[in-house]
This record gives C-alpha cells, sequence and structure tokens, in this order.
C-alpha cells in the first residue's frame, strides 16, 4: 500500500492569510527603534538603537520576500488541494452514479 499524504485545508488558508498579515505587518512598520532617540537620552544607547534600526531595516526587507513566497506558496496549495478535492469528488460521484 502506498503512503497516504493528510492534509488540513482550513489549517494551510489560516497559514496563508497570517503570513500575509505578517508581511503587511512589517511592510508597514519598517523599525521598530524609530522615534524612541528623545527617550533614550544616553548617546550610547541612541547609537546602539541606531544601528539595530539599521540592520533591522535589512534583514526585515529579506525576511519580507521570504514571507511573501511563503504566502504566496501556501495558497496555492490550498486552492490545488481544494481543485483535487473537487475533482475527486466528481470521479467518485461519477463513478457512483455508473455503478447503479
Amino acid at each position: 500500500m502506498g503512503d497516504k499524504t493528510a492534509y488540513d485545508l482550513d489549517l494551510i488558508k489560516d497559514c496563508s492569510r497570517s503570513l500575509g498579515k505578517i508581511h503587511r505587518e512589517f511592510e508597514h512598520h519598517g523599525n521598530p527603534a524609530d522615534g524612541y532617540n528623545d527617550a533614550l537620552g544616553h548617546g550610547g544607547l541612541k547609537d546602539a538603537f541606531g544601528d539595530f534600526g539599521d540592520t533591522w531595516k535589512k534583514t526585515r526587507k529579506a525576511l519580507m520576500k521570504e514571507i511573501k513566497k511563503l504566502a504566496e506558496a501556501t495558497s496555492v496549495a490550498a486552492q490545488k488541494y481544494e481543485e483535487i478535492d473537487h475533482e475527486l469528488a466528481k470521479a467518485i460521484s461519477g463513478a457512483k452514479g455508473k455503478g447503479r
């Protein structure tokens, strides 16, 4: 017997939506360190936050690309699984109708 592949279509769809939300958050909230310079006070702390912000901008862009790819891949997977499920249901219905 062959191995069976199981999938949770709702979970795959939720995953795709969640990844899309994360991508939008990254897109709209670029640097969590922005706007805190006055509150930080100490020059060394300001510099550390500035360094973090610069590094985060680069890392964020790379993460956004990967998150977008994952969101698209899970969306396509959900669509394909749904199409396959509908085709199998039609085939089973047709086979039952012919067997009567």
